[in-house]
This record gives structure tokens, C-alpha cells and sequence, in this order.
């Protein structure tokens, strides 16, 4: 680790999510009546039950994609985020203006400018509350991973999007970066515990969040496969969810016990009684 690393971890503030703080109450009543039926979507899933503590590794899609997946899983998760998401006020407009809507939307920069001023004075109250955890692309994200582990030490998921995002969003995955097959593998090495990472897909235009067979990356490790070519398999495994269901309309073929899930969504039993 360089030593400017090792400055920027003691001298930043954490200001993500810790799985031991309680939940933001505000946040949970807009997310009720303001954030569920604007971004709800219908949970497919032919599992027979639903981890607590899993790696939901999804497609972004569009920026409304984290929230879908926030309003309509149901089970309690912390997101992965670009740190500047968690930063003062000009740091999360600098983020919106330049990476989320210039770089990510292709947005022109004065409407980027006048959305980003806006957004960014009550963003943090939005990203605090879907529980986000700030990421990096230097050694930064060990800390990322460290509390991460402690998410899910704690009965949680956490939802990861590894798609290479830096020119912009598509229907599938290009590239996917590793840093959700690293938490995986370090989890096992500290915990002993092969957590099932779960290919998602979700898109808001079609209101579908659906749930592909899990993987276990201990598993892919003992035959031999590198973090990247994991990453290369569930990346197709997420496409493969794309191909199969949204851009063929077809639906999830469930059984009876797995049908119990599949109905639950953003209206369903757990997710009412998360909020509560």
C-alpha cells in the first residue's frame, strides 16, 4: 500500500453504512409512500428461499436501478457506491454532475449542472438510507470489504453492481470488474462460510427484479478458475437473465414453494414487516 493510500484511509471520514446503527425512520416513510410506488418492482425468483446473508450481484441498468432493487427485495442489504456518493456537498455534486449524469447519462452539462445542484442537498439522506458503502479504486476498498464482512456478519445481504459503468449503462454487462468475487473469497478465508452470490437483474421499465441460481465462489476456486474468469461467469449468468426473461418476455418458471417468494416483491409479507 503507497503511503498517500494509507493517508487518505486515516484521514477520511466513514460516513457509510454500519450494520449495528439502527435504520433512518424518515427514510423508511418515504420509502413507503414515495419511493415503493414510483420504483417497486415484481420480485421473480425460482428459489425455494431467500438468503439472509447473500452477495447480490446485479446489472445497474439506470440510475433508478439501486433504488428498485432497495424498495423490493426482501430481505435487509448495504449497497456498494461510488464514494463520492457519501462526501460533503460539493463532492456529491461533483459526483452526480460529472460521473453519474455527463459520464454515466450522457447529460449535457448545463442540465447536469442544475439536477446536481439540486439533488445533491438531500442526496445523503437517500444514499445513507439504502445503506450505502462507499467504494474506491485504490487500496481504499479493502475498507469497503472489511465492512462489508461485518454487513454480513450481521444477517445481511449486500448488493454489489460490477459492471464496468464508465461508458454509461446497457441492457448487458460488458465488463465486469472482481470486487465482489474478493469479499466472496475473503469471507471464506476469515468465516469459513461459501456465502451464495446471486446473479439479479433488475429493470424498472419492465418493474421486473429477477433472481438468477446462486453461485459459491469457494466452490469455483477449488476447481481451479481465477477471480476474473468467476467474474466472467456470473457476469453471463446476469446476461443470461437479460436473454432469457426480459428481452423475450418470458416469465420464471417456479414451483409451488418457490411461487411463495416470487410473490412477495416491493407488497409483499417480509418486506412490510422490515419496515415496521
Amino acid at each position: 500500500m503507497k503511503m498517500n493510500d494509507k493517508a487518505k484511509m486515516k484521514k477520511e471520514k466513514i460516513r457509510d453504512f454500519a450494520p449495528t446503527k439502527k435504520g433512518q425512520p424518515v427514510f423508511g416513510f418515504f420509502k413507503k409512500i414515495f419511493f415503493r410506488p414510483i420504483y417497486g418492482v415484481r420480485l421473480e425468483s425460482s428459489l425455494e428461499e431467500l438468503p439472509d446473508k447473500a452477495i447480490i450481484a446485479s446489472v445497474h441498468v439506470a440510475k433508478s436501478g439501486p433504488m428498485a432493487i432497495t424498495v423490493s427485495y426482501p430481505k435487509r442489504c448495504a449497497m456498494w457506491g461510488h464514494h463520492g456518493m457519501l462526501g460533503g456537498y460539493k463532492e456529491r455534486f461533483l459526483y452526480l454532475r460529472n460521473v453519474l449524469y455527463i459520464q454515466k447519462m450522457h447529460k449535457g452539462k448545463f442540465i447536469s449542472t442544475l439536477k446536481s445542484l439540486v439533488e445533491a442537498a438531500f442526496s445523503i439522506f437517500v444514499y445513507k438510507g439504502m445503506n450505502v458503502l462507499g467504494t474506491y479504486t485504490d487500496m481504499r476498498l479493502l475498507g469497503t470489504v472489511k465492512r462489508s464482512m461485518e454487513v454480513l456478519d450481521n444477517g445481511m445481504s449486500v448488493i454489489i453492481f460490477p459492471e464496468d459503468s464508465s461508458e454509461g449503462y446497457f441492457d448487458e454487462i460488458r465488463s465486469a470488474f472482481p470486487g465482489f468475487v474478493m469479499l466472496a473469497s475473503l469471507y471464506y478465508k476469515k468465516r469459513g462460510e461459501d456465502v451464495p452470490v446471486i446473479p439479479t437483474y433488475v429493470t424498472t421499465k419492465e418493474r421486473r427484479l429477477i433472481l438468477g441460481q446462486p453461485r459459491y465462489v469457494h466452490e469455483m476456486e477449488l476447481s481451479g478458475m481465477k477471480a476474473e474468469e468467476i467474474a466472467e461467469v456470473i457476469k453471463e449468468d446476469i446476461n443470461s437473465l437479460y436473454r432469457d426473461y426480459v428481452a423475450t418476455g418470458n416469465a420464471v418458471e417456479v414451483t409451488a414453494k418457490s411461487a411463495q417468494v416470487r410473490t412477495r416483491g416491493y407488497y409483499g409479507e417480509e418486506e412490510i414487516a422490515r419496515d415496521t
